[in-house]
């Protein structure tokens, strides 16, 4: 008896990416390798299709696809382009099916993925360049892709192949042994708790089973900041180091648009030079905080420190030229980054208006060659008592380090007054 196929996935030029190439030269010659069928929606043969746009007739969109959804044996998923209708509709299939769905991802897309429900589903990544696909790309992603299908026709394997299933298989075991245990939020909750009290032993055990359970980006750096939290209190440049490491390991940082990846990747890259003394680690943090800035939105936290960072140079080199280009740097963007239009203008948290509050005064002193309002700040920050024991530790370290480095980089430089 023939296998009956439906494609899930967008058509045309969606986001910078041809899919139609994806369809034409690898799904569809597989299909016909295959000989798959399209599903039967219409008795009449002539009107039906793999893919939802090109089926014909006047029937109602939703119908036909949640029709073909529920009855193909066989469903082709490509998400490259994360397109809401076919991430509903792949969402449909898990719940509908608990076998033989098929995903597809450009490999050059795979770093845009922002949730963990499908991260533990094998996914085919193949290579697009966009508007192209080369030989060598198509034949490799057609191998790959025959496998897949050759398994679902002919496998007898019972195993579902998607969360929705597995966790609804899983149910039936666990009723009437339920043993109860933390939600995620729960974990999370409590694994940031136990970082605002300074306890990040207890919060790497709470952040591990979090990011276990919910591996998405928040998480792996909540856990990376309990980690490089306790290197630093031992004073472990290793520790430090394999934090750095760790991150890498788990997040395309290359392709990455991130504040927060990159803000905590410059935070651990200067706690090891602050321990070694190594310039590598300076010059990384730097650049760490440069990218980050570029993608500010919310409380200034990394064009505040790449502009403070900028006048730690004097500690690296005594080059009046080189000590001159980074003041007037440090200058020149901290003006930039005072108007910046950041979310939490509008809105955020108390915790991140204060945040925002100090990083504008800082970045203020930086283009005045003073700190201001220093002992203010310091006296308003010992009397709130709505923010946390570390936010206080670290806004009055920051605070104090860059009146000290003000001084400094003033005393060399020495500008002359507009």
């Amino acid at each position: 008896m023939e296998k009956t196929c439906f494609v899930i996935m967008g058509y045309g030029v969606k986001n910078n990416l041809n899919l139609d190439l994806t369809y034409t030269m690898i799904i569809k010659p597989c299909i016909e390798e295959n000989r798959l069928i399209p599903f039967p929606l219409y008795a009449e043969s002539e009107y039906n299709a793999f893919r939802c746009d090109e089926i014909s007739g006047s029937t109602a969109i939703d119908y036909k696809f949640v029709t073909c959804l529920n009855g193909a044996d066989i469903v082709i998923a490509d998400i490259s382009t994360m397109n809401a209708n076919a991430i509903y509709e792949l969402g449909a299939r898990h719940a509908l099916k608990p076998r033989s769905t098929i995903l597809l991802c450009a490999k050059e897309k795979g770093h845009e993925f922002n949730f963990f429900d499908i991260t533990y589903v094998p996914i085919l990544f193949y290579e697009h360049s966009g508007m192209a696909l080369e030989p060598k790309s198509v034949s490799a992603a057609r191998e790959k892709l025959n496998k897949c299908l050759d398994f679902a026709i002919n496998s007898s394997s019972p195993f579902p192949d998607n969360p929705i299933q597995r966790a609804l298989i899983e149910k039936q075991s666990y009723d009437g042994n339920l043993n109860p245990e933390p939600s995620i939020y729960e974990l999370y909750v409590k694994g940031k708790h136990e970082l605002d009290i300074n306890d990040p032993k207890s919060a790497v055990v709470t952040l591990t089973e979090l990011y276990k359970s919910a591996p998405s980006e928040e998480n792996l750096l909540l856990l990376s900041l309990a980690q490089y939290k306790i290197a630093e209190m031992d004073g472990s440049c290793k520790g430090l180091v394999e934090c750095i490491n760790f991150i890498r390991s788990n997040i395309s940082v290359e392709d990455s648009t991130s504040e927060y990846l990159f803000g905590r990747l410059a935070a651990i890259s200067l706690r090891i030079f602050n321990l070694s003394g190594d310039q590598q680690y300076y010059h990384d943090a730097l650049t760490y905080y440069r990218r980050g800035a570029a993608y500010s939105k919310k409380n200034l936290y990394c064009p505040r420190n790449y502009c403070a960072l900028l006048f730690r140079i004097y500690e690296l080199t005594d080059d009046m030229n080189i000590i001159r280009e980074y003041y007037y740097t440090a200058i020149h963007f901290a003006k930039l980054f005072i108007n910046s239009n950041v979310t939490v203008k509008n809105s955020g948290d108390y915790n991140d208006r204060v945040y925002y509050q100090y990083n504008v005064n800082d970045l203020k002193s930086i283009t005045e060659g003073e700190y201001i309002n220093f002992e203010k700040m310091c006296r308003r920050l010992e009397m709130d008592s709505d923010i946390t024991t570390r936010q206080k530790e670290t806004i009055e370290k920051g605070i104090h380090k860059l009146k000290e480095d003000i001084e400094q980089m003033y005393s060399r430089v020495n500008p002359v007054s507009d």
